[in-house]
């Protein structure tokens, strides 16, 4: 019987010794890291460093969101002025000139406010010009062309 208590005393000092080699090659792992990780640091208690660190970060992500807020708000009031309804019509505007060489595009903020742009080609010239247009409506009369162009425009608004 005291046989098997030998062989019971020494498999659990064998197993002993293998869990303190396996828990200090881990405590080695760890000790590695922690050093990896005051690289550079001095003195200070590393603790407190961190603790800087992670507020610093925090006013840095606040001052990023309330800077994007701010931004986008910007932008939002901006996007009403800005010409982004676009209509285009392309056509003939003589018949002996093929291809449809003659355009006419309406640019419309959201408040129907813009412009409506012609080019119209000849074998000789081009010409191009504008007209207003204000509240949707054009300041000069337009071409059935212009019109289709500016109408368009006017049904991408919502």
């Amino acid at each position: 019987m005291e046989n098997y208590l030998d062989y019971i005393v020494y498999g659990v000092a064998g197993l002993g010794l293998l869990l303190s080699l396996i828990g200090n090659i881990r405590l080695s792992g760890i000790i590695k890291k922690y050093k990896k990780l005051i690289i550079g640091l001095s003195n200070e208690n590393t603790e407190d460093l961190m603790i800087e660190y992670f507020r610093e970060l925090d006013a840095l992500k606040k001052n990023i969101k309330g800077n994007i807020e701010t931004r986008v708000e910007t932008l939002e009031n901006k996007m009403e002025s800005c010409l982004k309804n676009v209509g285009i019509e392309c056509y003939n505007a003589f018949k002996d000139v093929g291809n449809n060489m003659s355009f006419s595009i309406a640019a419309l903020n959201d408040r129907k406010n813009g412009f409506v742009l012609t080019g119209i080609y000849t074998r000789e010239n081009s010409y191009v010009y504008t007209k207003r247009i204000e509240s949707g409506k054009p300041d000069k009369e337009l071409s059935q062309e212009e019109q289709s162009a500016l109408d368009k425009a006017l049904s991408k608004i919502k």
